[in-house]
């Protein structure tokens, strides 16, 4: 798979799992040259925090549901 494909698939990758910060892609003589990821750690966090919180009450309404 060709550098570019994979780098494309990638930030589809990322834009799925709402990741904040920024890509910066250097080109060399027309190819990719260096690829590098920043993310706000802070806002990653939260971002984080409040999947794990909704992650745990769709188990909760599950468990619940189950025994039901």
């Amino acid at each position: 798979m060709d550098r570019m494909t994979k780098l494309i698939e990638v930030i589809g990758k990322l834009i799925e799992g709402e990741v904040t910060g920024y890509i910066k892609i250097n080109f060399t003589q027309g190819s990719l040259g260096r690829i590098e990821k920043f993310e706000e750690i802070d806002d990653a966090v939260v971002i984080k925090e409040e999947k794990e919180i909704k992650k745990e009450k769709e188990e909760e309404k599950d468990i619940n549901h189950e025994t039901k």
